[in-house]
């Protein structure tokens, strides 16, 4: 079994990204943005592309404002549109996709050198901006919260622990079967549930 790390909310890559090309063009992706990731299945936020997502309102610059409640499907829309943007604006395929295959961006991949800067500065206004739950910058309880959803997360069967930082999870070293048995998709609901339970929560 793999002893995978569970980062902190979700697109990471893009937002990488997209610091890197705003750092070259004398701006910066914020300190909450960075905070963010992707690829890791334990995403802590959906995101939507319809009224959940945008009912909340953007900031300033038009980015849609995810929420903890939206679907997996209205976030896979919402990252969809974006890398959808990235490429219409001139970023590249990864290496072995067919060139054009961007249909509905379902499965696009996309290069990640951070070229060309100016199709992230581009399409910066369709990067979601994270619920500001998960901000620890925004969110005052966001220490406290972030320890129930782990012992959360525990009580459901996962043998996981915090990272230091309180940036992501671990499984537990040592232990045959971290996941207790749950398959991905359990373990997928077990994170949006305990990120609704103790984020959603008024403490």
């Amino acid at each position: 079994m793999t002893n995978s790390t569970h980062r902190l909310a979700a697109g990471i890559a893009a937002v990488t990204l997209l610091a890197v090309a705003l750092t070259g063009c004398g701006g910066g992706a914020s300190s909450a943005d960075e905070s963010t990731a992707s690829g890791d299945v334990a995403s802590l936020v959906t995101a939507s592309a319809s009224a959940s997502a945008t009912s909340a309102g953007g900031a300033a610059n038009g980015r849609p404002q995810l929420r903890l409640d939206t679907t997996d499907e209205e976030e896979q829309q919402l990252w969809q549109t974006y890398q959808i943007c990235l490429h219409e604006h001139g970023v590249k395929l990864n290496t072995g996709q067919a060139p054009g295959a961007t249909g509905d961006g379902a499965g696009l991949s996309l290069d990640p050198s951070g070229e060309p800067k100016a199709a992230y500065v581009a399409c910066a206004n369709k990067l979601p901006l994270q619920p500001p739950e998960l901000d620890r910058e925004k969110n005052p309880n966001f220490a406290s919260q972030w320890n129930d959803y782990v012992q959360c997360l525990r009580g459901r069967g996962l043998k996981v622990h915090s990272l230091p930082d309180n940036s992501g999870w671990t499984y537990d070293d040592g232990v045959a079967d971290p996941t207790n048995g749950l398959d991905e998709a359990a373990q997928a609901k077990a994170d949006r549930d305990c990120t609704k339970e103790e984020f959603g929560a008024k403490k």
